[in-house]
């Protein structure tokens, strides 16, 4: 092994469910393993050591930046990996990951792919980078390694590449209030510090709505909407709160056409917001217009997604939008093409009987 290469750094509290797994999933792969502990009060402190890690102990204080560098300042390897307890490396090499970061000198950092929830397809993220005390985390929640990286490489000329590696996510199960109810007064917090920042209204919209506060969250993507038309496109998470007050406008029978096409007149090659555009369609009965969006959805491919650091419900590119398109096609009277789409529908998904019962009728209708 080339010694100090890489070192992954966490933080945790009572992660004894999760943590076993994703050091195991290091194992061979990086040199060391620093964690921040912030308080744990199960046995996450004794697996951490079980694995040889360097433990640090830093009392909780509602900033996750604060605790991520802490734990950057005490590593020693010449590449920082950044992952969570609930995170694991998918099986790789040491070999590999040596060939990976052998730049001279070049590169700042690369981004690899994630998987944030099963049956969602992976993207890229910002997840390694040289140990260097001028990167450093920002944001009390949401915190963000990427400014401090955009910063470096534009002042040193230096670029930020692809690694071919994974990380899969295992939490998000379960009842996430009492998540939703910790992470709220942080999240309003740092929008106060970081008002312009379209993400965290997108955020404090869909926690508003988990928690039934219906009017509360259309408000938070509102505002959200409003920052992009008067800030312009600064990244792609910008097209959330377009996506979630389109899908609360065709969940709650009140389509915006307006809406929907500005939306796609900024994001014209994204898949979250094309299948919320074709949603506000089918609400405003528009066959034509749905049967249009999700042809372009289906066009676009999955790799230029995953660059964009966006991820996606697999169903929507397949199951879903083939079955979106089949019942326009079918209002249309495009049996054929509707018969077509539904058969695609359940190539994906045979177990959902209601897409072989409407290819059937299709296929009924086209014969006539």
């Amino acid at each position: 092994m080339t010694p100090g290469l890489l070192s992954a750094a966490l933080i945790v509290k009572n992660e004894e469910e999760h943590l076993g797994r994703c050091l195991q999933s290091l194992q061979g792969i990086v040199d060391e393993v620093v964690i921040v502990d912030t308080g744990s009060e199960d046995r996450t402190v004794e697996i951490a050591e079980s694995f040889g890690a360097t433990v640090l102990h830093r009392p909780w204080d509602g900033d996750f930046s604060a605790a991520r560098n802490f734990g950057l300042d005490h590593v020693n390897g010449t590449w920082v990996l950044y992952i969570d307890a609930d995170e694991h490396l998918q099986p790789t090499t040491r070999e590999f990951v040596e060939q990976a970061l052998c730049d001279p000198g070049g590169t700042v950092a690369y981004r690899i792919r994630l998987r944030h929830l099963q049956g969602f397809t992976p993207y890229f993220e910002y997840r390694i980078w040289r140990n260097r005390p001028d990167i450093r985390f920002n944001g009390v929640i949401h915190e963000s390694i990427v400014p401090s990286l955009i910063a470096v490489a534009e002042r040193e000329n230096l670029t930020i590449g692809l690694a071919e590696l994974l990380l899969e996510h295992d939490g998000y199960e379960g009842d996430q209030r009492h998540k939703h109810e910790r992470n709220l007064p942080l999240l309003l917090e740092q929008v106060v510090n970081d008002p312009n920042r379209t993400y965290l209204w997108d955020h404090i919209g869909r926690i508003r709505e988990e928690l039934g506060e219906f009017e509360e969250a259309r408000e938070a993507w509102t505002h959200g909407v409003e920052l992009v038309r008067r800030n312009g496109v600064r990244e792609p998470a910008d097209c959330l709160v377009f996506l979630d007050l389109m899908l609360s406008n065709a969940n709650s029978a009140r389509p915006d056409k307006a809406l929907a096409d500005e939306a796609v007149g900024l994001f014209p090659d994204d898949v979250l917001i094309l299948w919320g555009a074709a949603l506000d369609s089918v609400a405003r009965k528009s066959s034509t217009e749905t049967v249009d969006l999700i042809t372009r959805l289906l066009a676009v491919s999955p790799e230029y997604t995953a660059r964009r650091s966006v991820t996606i419900n697999q169903r929507i590119t397949d199951e879903w939008a083939f079955h979106a398109r089949g019942m326009a096609r079918f209002k249309l009277g495009d049996y054929e093409g509707a018969a077509e789409d539904f058969a695609s529908a359940e190539r994906h998904a045979p177990d959902v009987a209601e897409y072989r019962t409407k290819r059937q009728l299709a296929e009924a209708k086209a014969r006539r």
